[in-house]
């Protein structure tokens, strides 16, 4: 049974079932009528509301659900340093999955709007990066999280990436959102503050939507040409290729990313986060353990959705 005050693991399963059937209906059609104001209805209407109703009609609090608390500027600087690194090392995990579904057939590219000019591009700044940044890190890092450290902190954060990467619904883009995710999960956890996954996931985000405007850019400046100038995904070799250079440079930047993360950990060594948690998690464990069944029940019920959807992907690659 779930607490009468305060969140539950139940409760947030079922919101996160209730969310994803959301998003892959009033999420895809809105989306498919326009993708900008598509976008913002799906992040701010139904990702980010149904956290704060939740919590709200749970009583309990926002500060600590969320980890509202100052984030160092310091740290800041450091998330968006990290961030940048670990780009190469979550690009890298998905181009080992884009690899190998380029031998079953042809993939695309990801249905994501790029800028073609300079007012395009911070407009899907402040809707790819900012809004996707402050909401999608409230459902996850902030209720999800929170709520998955009733079984322990790593478990939290571990479980909260993989729930976040399975949220995209794109089998060619689930492992980088997961790598991001445990990244991101352990920044919020060590800072104490739900700041730091908003702006590295903005970070992140934001990157993704620089690139694509420079390479509008570039392709707007080549010569014309009657050559089909559509974006094409490269084949299997070229992938190969890519996958191991982009290795390469991850394991550079990765390693550089690593030493930033112990930075951290020695400034937040005496940040007194945990022991709410632990009086938390043995007030519940056996709560948990005792209806796991039935806890885990709207993720199950995730997870063959997921798995239906990326059937359906599949089966259009190995069409092509």
């Amino acid at each position: 049974m779930e607490k009468k005050d305060g969140i539950g693991l139940l409760g947030i399963n079922i919101l996160y079932l209730i969310t994803a059937i959301l998003l892959l209906t009033v999420g895809y059609y809105v989306q498919s009528r326009n993708i900008k104001s598509g976008l913002v209805i799906t992040e701010y209407i139904l990702v980010l509301l149904p956290p704060l109703i939740y919590i709200k009609m749970k009583g309990d609090s926002f500060k600590r659900v969320l980890r509202l608390n100052k984030l160092k500027g310091k740290h800041a600087l450091m998330v968006i340093g990290i961030t940048v690194l670990i780009y190469p090392v979550a690009l890298f995990f998905n181009l080992i999955m884009m690899t190998v579904l380029s031998t079953l057939g042809k993939i695309e590219p990801p249905p994501i709007p790029t800028a073609n000019n300079i007012g395009e591009y911070f407009v899907l700044m402040i809707i790819i990066a900012m809004s996707a940044g402050i909401c999608e890190e409230v459902f996850f890092r902030g209720l999800v999280m929170r709520g998955y450290e009733k079984l322990g902190q790593i478990n939290g954060i571990v479980l909260s990436s993989l729930l976040f990467g399975v949220f995209h619904f794109n089998i060619q883009n689930i492992a980088g959102p997961i790598v991001l995710g445990l990244v991101f999960g352990f920044l919020v956890y060590r800072t104490n503050s739900i700041f730091a996954g908003i702006i590295g996931h903005m970070t992140n985000n934001g990157i993704a939507v620089t690139f694509g405007f420079l390479m509008n850019y570039i392709h707007s400046k080549l010569p014309e040409t009657n050559i089909d100038m559509q974006p094409q995904m490269p084949n299997t070799m070229q992938l190969i290729f890519g996958t191991v250079f982009i290795g390469m440079i991850a394991v550079v930047t990765g390693a550089i990313a690593y030493f930033l993360v112990r930075i951290i950990i020695k400034d937040t060594k005496n940040i007194s986060y945990s022991m709410d948690n632990r009086i938390e998690n043995v007030q519940n464990n056996v709560e948990v353990k005792k209806t796991s069944l039935l806890i885990f029940t709207p993720i199950l019920l995730t997870g063959i959705i997921f798995i239906y959807v990326a059937y359906i992907q599949l089966q259009y690659i190995i069409a092509k």
